[in-house]
C-alpha cells in the first residue's frame, strides 16, 4: 500500500527530471534590413555598412568611374564599375555592368582582413553581379545590387602566402546612396 502512494510521487519527480533537461532551441534571428545604405550577407552573415560613400568621376581618357564603398569596423565593401567612350554628366547606366554596354567592365573589391593583401573581384568572374537598378541625377542618389565570390589571401612578411579566406557576398544592395559628381 505504503508502494502505491510513492508512485504518483516518483512519476512527478521523472517528469521534473525531463521537464528539466529539455533545452529550448535559440531561435535565430537575423539583423533588420536597412532601407537605405549598403547591406550584404557575407557567408549567409548579414553585413550592414556604417558608412557608405559613392562618387562618380568623369575625364576623357577612362570615361566614368563609379564607386560605391561600405564600411563596418574593419570590413570594407568596395564596388567599382567603369564605363568608358563617353561623355562628361552625372548619369550613369541603370541595368547590369556587363558586357552589354560600350566598353564596360567593373572590379568587386575585397572584405578586408587584417594584414592582408586585398586582391579584386573582376566583373567578370563566374557568380558576380553588379545592377544599377536607379540613379536620381538631380539629388544625386543612386541604387544597385550585387553579389560576388571573393577570396581574402594573407601573406607573411617575405611574401609567403599564409592563408586564404573564401567569402561569398549575395544579397548584396545600396539604396539610396549620394554620389559625389567630380567632372
Amino acid at each position: 500500500m505504503k508502494l502505491l502512494k510513492l508512485v504518483p510521487l516518483a512519476a512527478l519527480m521523472f517528469v521534473a527530471v525531463l521537464l528539466q533537461n529539455c533545452i529550448k532551441e535559440a531561435t535565430n534571428t537575423s539583423a533588420a534590413i536597412p532601407a537605405k545604405g549598403m547591406y550584404a550577407l557575407i557567408n549567409d552573415t548579414a553585413w550592414t555598412a556604417v558608412s557608405v560613400t559613392a562618387t562618380l568621376e568623369y575625364d576623357a581618357v577612362s570615361g566614368k568611374i563609379f564607386t560605391c564603398r561600405g564600411t563596418m569596423g574593419n570590413k570594407i565593401i568596395q564596388l567599382t564599375a567603369i564605363q568608358n567612350n563617353v561623355g562628361a554628366g552625372n548619369s550613369f547606366p541603370v541595368g547590369p555592368a556587363n558586357a552589354n554596354f560600350d566598353s564596360f567592365g567593373y572590379y568587386i573589391m575585397p572584405i578586408h582582413r587584417d594584414l592582408t593583401e586585398q586582391n579584386p573581384t573582376a566583373g567578370t568572374v563566374a557568380g558576380t553581379s553588379l545592377v544599377i537598378t536607379a540613379i536620381d541625377t538631380t539629388n544625386r542618389l543612386i541604387s544597385g545590387t550585387f553579389t560576388f565570390p571573393q577570396a581574402d589571401t594573407a601573406y607573411d612578411a617575405v611574401g609567403n602566402v599564409t592563408g586564404v579566406q573564401n567569402n561569398l557576398i549575395t544579397n548584396g544592395f545600396f539604396k539610396q546612396v549620394h554620389y559625389v559628381y567630380a567632372p
